[in-house]
């Protein structure tokens, strides 16, 4: 399964640097679900329809109805960042379970 290869971040989301001084580039499958799902749509310029905004959901009341909709969001974010969903179970959020890989 192919890997998306990209600058890399810090923990503060801030640009990675290698020992070297270098920028540094790296597997960044799980950097790009990861920033799908803290931004909103509209943060980002280049496309503003990007963004899942889970903050949103984890701000409020959440049942069924919610998980639907967050489920279907993260479904639309994920396939048009090229993933395939394989596993997505949000109706606990604490025990949500996702698996998605570039085909």
């Amino acid at each position: 399964m192919p890997t998306a290869t990209d600058l890399l971040l810090a923990p503060d989301y801030d640009l990675a640097f290698t020992d070297a001084g270098d920028l540094a580039v790296g597997a960044s499958d799980a950097q790009h679900l990861a920033l799908l799902q803290l931004t909103n749509q509209g943060e980002w310029r280049q496309a503003p329809l990007v963004g899942i905004g889970l903050q949103r959901y984890l701000a409020a009341p959440y049942g069924p109805v919610q998980a639907a909709a967050l489920q279907r969001e993260f479904t639309i974010q994920l396939t048009r960042d090229g993933y395939q969903v394989l596993t997505l179970d949000l109706a606990d959020l604490s025990a949500a379970r996702l698996n998605a890989v570039r085909p």
